[in-house]
């Protein structure tokens, strides 16, 4: 029987999301160890291979705003199970792909089928929670989510000491069916169909949703926090095993010690929230990307150090783990009519920003450390920059509204 809003446990939910959403890092992680393979397996180069990973990213953007007003028509779960059932039909078909062509299509499709996930529990934490229990929420999800980039290359060696690399696949479409059924069974419909909701409406509603400076405030807040976090993931392999030419053990130490710093930083976050509410906790956080952001940027000048560059991008990576889950509770805070596009824009907007700054990084490419420094530091200041200054300028704007409001209002009575 289909669990419906009234009768489900939200801890189980919360678990169950997490397991959703954890389907993004997952697809993209426990691939990367075989991409050797795959370029031995179909004779072409490495950069080849890489354009899987790539086409995969432009699924996850375009997905989400596929997604968004279908939502807001058809409700949560439809999606959601069209999305899970096209995840499992792509990853089965790259286990029977027979050439990197095809392999590039299926991952697009993968992308599309996946994203679905993301944007469904993003919107429905929104529909069941307040502002502070949302960002709560997102904090908890973090744990379960935020164990897949940890796990998922180990996964991926496992598989590749037994099996073909195309195991892989068969292990992700298994995954795959293991998020249909908990769809179907433990996924309450908190939408429902909207007959008055038309798709053809979908660009009208992204428009107005831009025009909530509340949403786009803290969806740009929050995105530069992701660009950091996705930087870092483009850059580590060249800054640790080439420029710093560290061993790949201690390498995959210290990508397994950032995600722990990461979701650690979501757990304390979610504590500080039993007692204080999201906005206040978000703004005394807001200087610590900067001062650290700063001192990278500054690090950029002189010649690097392992321990303080390393040090620097721990303390950065570890308090995006503390800043997102504020930054998307408030950005949906006033977004309760249009839920899913407002959760399919929000990801747009992070998936954008992340991939405008890691394309930055190997344009700027010189061989050293300069380009990560300058890049990664100026995601932190960035982040302080959008919530306070422009942050600041929305407060004030809101506080003249009222004050205008009150005021005609005296006058009427007068």
């Amino acid at each position: 029987m289909t669990s419906s809003i009234k009768d489900f446990n939200k801890k189980t939910l919360l678990l169950v999301l997490g397991i959703l959403i954890a389907i993004g890092p997952l697809t993209i992680d426990v691939y990367l160890p075989a991409f050797l393979q795959m370029s031995k397996s179909f004779n072409v180069e490495a950069s080849k291979v890489q354009l899987t990973l790539s086409v995969y990213f432009l699924g996850i953007v375009l997905g989400q705003i596929f997604y968004g007003p279908i939502i807001d028509r058809f409700g949560k779960k439809p999606p959601l199970i069209f999305g899970l059932s096209l995840f499992i039909i792509s990853s089965v078909l790259c286990f029977f792909a027979k050439n990197i062509e095809q392999i590039i299509i299926l991952r697009f499709f993968q992308a599309i089928g996946g994203c679905a996930s993301i944007v469904v529990s993003r919107a429905i934490v929104r529909d069941i929670y307040s502002l502070q229990q949302s960002a709560q929420a997102f904090s908890n999800l973090i744990l379960v989510m935020g164990l897949a980039p940890i796990v998922a290359p180990f996964i991926g060696n496992l598989i590749l000491q037994k099996f073909d690399w195309k195991m892989i696949f068969l292990f992700l479409a298994f995954y795959g069916l293991i998020c249909f059924f908990l769809a179907i069974f433990k996924v309450p419909e908190t939408g429902g169909f909207k007959k008055e909701e038309k798709i053809r409406d979908a660009f009208k509603k992204y428009w107005t949703i831009l025009g909530d400076d509340n949403f786009l405030i803290n969806a740009l807040c929050g995105s530069t926090m992701m660009a950091c976090l996705m930087s870092y993931m483009t850059a580590s392999p060249f800054l640790y095993l080439e420029f710093f030419q560290t061993s790949t053990t201690f390498y995959s130490a210290l990508f397994s010690l950032n995600a722990i710093g990461f979701i650690a930083l979501a757990q304390i976050n979610g504590i500080l929230l039993r007692k204080n509410k999201v906005e206040n906790i978000l703004n005394k956080l807001i200087y610590i990307p900067l001062v650290i952001g700063c001192c990278l940027v500054l690090t950029a000048f002189f010649k690097q150090q392992l321990f303080l560059t390393t040090s620097l991008i721990f303390i950065l990576i570890s308090i995006c783990g503390a800043i997102n889950p504020n930054t998307s509770a408030l950005s949906l805070a006033n977004q309760g009519k249009y839920t899913g596009s407002a959760s399919a824009l929000f990801g747009t907007i992070q998936f954008v920003t992340a991939t405008i700054f890691s394309l930055l990084i190997n344009f700027f490419h010189d061989g050293t450390a300069k380009p990560i420094c300058l890049i990664l530091g100026s995601c932190g200041i960035l982040c302080f920059i959008i919530k306070k200054i422009f942050g600041e300028k929305f407060i004030e704007k809101k506080r003249n509204k009222k004050l205008l409001k009150q005021n005609s209002a005296v006058n009427i009575l007068n």
